[in-house]
């Protein structure tokens, strides 16, 4: 008796599995809408594919997370700072731009000093021995004016521009081999146009003055580029 109750149960469940079986290749249209049919499909399917679904809605909320806090990092602790590049492009217009003939005459007219020579003269004047052009501009002032002329024409700062800003500085510095001198950096011209902000590249380049009778020293020229 036990047996056969045991068959009848089997053959019950084979039954309802076999009926849910065939709901579910039956096209839409002739599906049942029965409350009931519509349970034991939800009884009898397999819990994978609740479990598949879950995992995959904690991933995607992990992942957003993640890309959350990236963003937040980013923010809070800003853009790294750009490294700055020698640039031949720059050093070569920094070189050209010294041998540019000035509109100052300090001895006589018509000899015009170039670039090179008012920084020199403009050193002199930082230093105590009092020069000025001709025309009665002082010297520095001259170097200046002749100096932004030129660099604003041939690097066009502006935002529409390759070029958001550039800075240019002008400084003697002591020979390092002379151990007597006290001093290493003395200012003689800071010249800048626009701001170095938000630079995707900021290019540069150097060349020394000639300093002829200052041998305990020399004069260097830095110029700073900031690309847009």
């Amino acid at each position: 008796m036990l047996i056969k109750k045991q068959k009848m149960k089997q053959k019950k469940a084979n039954s309802r599995l076999c009926s849910v079986i065939k709901i579910t290749r039956l096209p839409e249209s002739k599906r049942s809408n029965s409350p009931f049919e519509s349970d034991v499909i939800i009884k009898l399917l397999p819990n994978s594919k609740h479990s598949q679904q879950e995992i995959a809605g904690f991933v995607l909320i992990v992942l957003i997370v993640s890309v959350i806090g990236v963003v937040f990092l980013s923010i809070a602790f800003g853009k790294p700072e750009t490294s700055k590049q020698t640039s031949v492009e720059v050093s070569n217009l920094l070189i050209a731009s010294m041998y540019y003939t000035t509109d100052c005459a300090v001895n006589y007219i018509p000899q015009y000093r170039d670039v090179q020579d008012l920084i020199k003269e403009c050193y002199n004047d930082k230093i105590g021995n009092y020069r000025e052009c001709l025309g009665g501009e002082k010297v520095c002032k001259a170097l200046e004016k002749n100096l932004k002329n030129i660099l604003d024409k041939s690097l066009m700062v502006g935002e529409g521009s390759a070029n958001k800003a550039y800075k240019l500085d002008i400084y003697f510095t002591v020979d390092s081999s002379d151990q007597s001198a006290s001093s290493t950096r003395e200012d003689i011209l800071s010249l800048e146009n626009g701001k170095f902000k938000n630079c995707t590249a900021v290019v540069g380049g150097s060349n020394p003055v000639p300093v002829g009778s200052f041998g305990f020293g020399k004069i260097e020229t830095e110029l700073l580029v900031c690309k847009s």
